[in-house]
């Protein structure tokens, strides 16, 4: 392990959150599954790595930390692109590499999904945000949210307040029932240690109303970019209250300088709506 986590440390980029080995070992040290990293070398020194794991109950290869991971790639030093087909080619175990950045046009690949990010880099706050990205009666729309929110009994908005990712679970349990991502194995265990890497610069809102825990949302600054993660909202009780906390995710990536603000995969009801652009992500099978 610590050879792996080495030779991770040389080679990756560290550009994004999922080239980032600390993140990435949260979601794998629950699980162990045996390593597979190909290193390629060039008179002995490592310049190139594509971090797999056997995942044993599929009887595959993924990347390294499991389907959780995006943008995923093969590290590779500069210079040396020409030969990433060469990290592909080598695998001779039944793979299913997913949610990959198109790295290489000669390395056969399938479109699997995409993935909905905002470009900030000409946004200066939310209210112009709103202007470039909305029509005018959607801007009035989440004006009349944001103070709608704003103007119940005790309403306050707190910042990484760490013990709420309880309650961020529970609710996206009781909205998602059976859909919810923190049905999988070790996932609450997982977000535990998450929010509390002293690494990763975390960013989490809690809403609370009237003394009560309403709505949690998550995400993490890497670099330039804003990582969206989960929410948990009752949503029964305050239907817009999901909206509002996504506001408050925007301009807080808006204000701490970011470029990007990344919402990840699946549309789940609101990016395309909200017009985030689409970025794909592709899949690699072996067997």
């Amino acid at each position: 392990m610590d050879e792996a986590r080495n030779v991770w440390n040389l080679l990756s980029p560290k550009s994004g959150l999922y080239e980032d080995w600390d993140f990435c070992f949260v979601f794998y040290k629950y699980f162990q599954y045996p390593l597979r990293f190909y290193v390629g070398e060039e008179d002995g020194k490592a310049v190139g790595l594509l971090a797999l794991q056997y995942h044993s109950e599929k009887g595959c290869l993924e990347f390294f930390g499991g389907n959780f991971m995006e943008d995923n790639h093969v590290f590779i030093k500069p210079g040396f692109e020409k030969y990433i087909p060469k990290f592909y080619e080598a695998i001779r175990e039944k793979a299913r590499l997913e949610d990959i950045v198109r790295d290489n046009e000669y390395v056969p690949m399938e479109f699997l999904e995409n993935k909905y990010v905002i470009n900030l880099k000409n946004i200066s706050g939310i209210e112009d945000y709103l202007q470039k990205t909305f029509s005018s009666n959607s801007r009035r729309r989440f004006r009349k949210i944001k103070k709608t929110m704003e103007e119940l009994p005790l309403f306050r908005i707190m910042e990484n307040r760490l013990e709420d990712v309880d309650a961020l679970m529970e609710m996206n349990q009781r909205n998602f029932e059976a859909e919810s991502s923190f049905n999988k194995p070790f996932r609450s265990q997982i977000y535990h240690d998450l929010v509390r890497q002293k690494e990763l610069d975390i960013v989490m809102f809690t809403a609370e109303i009237a003394g009560k825990v309403e709505g949690v949302s998550l995400g993490i600054k890497y670099q330039k970019v804003f990582n969206s993660f989960n929410a948990g909202v009752n949503k029964r009780d305050f239907s817009n209250l999901g909206s509002y906390l996504r506001l408050c995710r925007i301009e807080k990536a808006i204000a701490l300088g970011c470029d990007t603000f990344d919402a990840g995969l699946e549309d789940l009801g609101w990016k395309e709506l909200w017009h985030l652009e689409k970025v794909p992500e592709y899949k690699f099978t072996v067997g």
